[in-house]
């Protein structure tokens, strides 16, 4: 409990995925996190973002959630973060830094993946859209979300939440999963990585894969192993 006292959560969207991270992450004995969201509490988002309530309508939604979890010392950042300022963003990270990336923006999980790889920063990459789900946890010397999908999708193939749908179950699972995976790594536990979860809500299916590490994928060739700084001594 010691070690996670010291850990740095950096959550980056306090949305549907972020939301449930936070709740897991201080329930677990987390002290400290750094959320990062630009956006403001709307009535659409209370089905799934379940950090909110009809009176933080209308607040920002960093300033909601630290008030909501009084017992995480979160530092709360408005700002919309676009992936070509992703590698200053985690170089300027604490060392006991994990990464949560909770957004709904593809090119961010990608540059977020090549950063923190890059910096030697262990990450937990989620993402849901209607019944479906996934988490992974990344670090070097194991797959790592470029390994499974190479690049980022034509932003005009990628559906938005409000064209496809999102089961608030299912972001909250996911959320839930990615905030267990963090946890984690922050202790020094390198074996989650590289394990692809997907969760199927509609029809009660969760499973395991173990992608392959990607020959010649290019945020390899730039990733820095460091342990955690948070690990016990043997």
């Amino acid at each position: 409990m010691t070690t996670l006292r010291s850990a740095c959560f950096v959550v980056i969207g306090a949305g549907g995925l972020g939301c449930p991270a936070l709740l897991a992450l201080s329930a677990a004995g987390a002290r400290r996190a750094i959320v990062l969201d630009h956006d403001r509490v709307e009535v659409h988002n209370l089905q799934r973002q379940v950090l909110y309530d009809v009176g933080d309508v209308g607040a920002l939604k960093v300033e909601a959630a630290a008030r909501r979890l009084p017992g995480l010392a979160i530092e709360p950042v408005r700002r919309r973060l676009m992936p070509s300022e992703v590698p200053a963003f985690v170089a300027g990270l604490p060392a006991a830094a994990v990464v949560l990336e909770c957004s709904d923006q593809p090119a961010l999980k990608f540059a977020f993946n090549d950063a923190c790889l890059a910096h030697g920063v262990p990450l937990v990459v989620g993402a849901a859209l209607g019944w479906h789900g996934q988490a992974l946890a990344v670090r070097p010397g194991a797959a790592c979300y470029r390994c499974v999908y190479e690049a980022p999708p034509p932003a005009e193939l990628v559906p938005r939440c409000d064209e496809a749908g999102v089961i608030g179950s299912g972001v909250g699972h996911i959320g839930m999963l990615m905030a267990q995976l963090a946890l984690r790594l922050a202790e020094g536990d390198g074996t989650v990585a590289g394990q692809l979860w997907a969760i199927d809500m509609l029809h009660a299916r969760v499973q395991r894969l173990a992608p392959h590490l990607r020959a010649g994928c290019p945020a390899h060739r730039l990733a820095v192993a460091r342990p955690s700084p948070l690990a016990s001594p043997p």
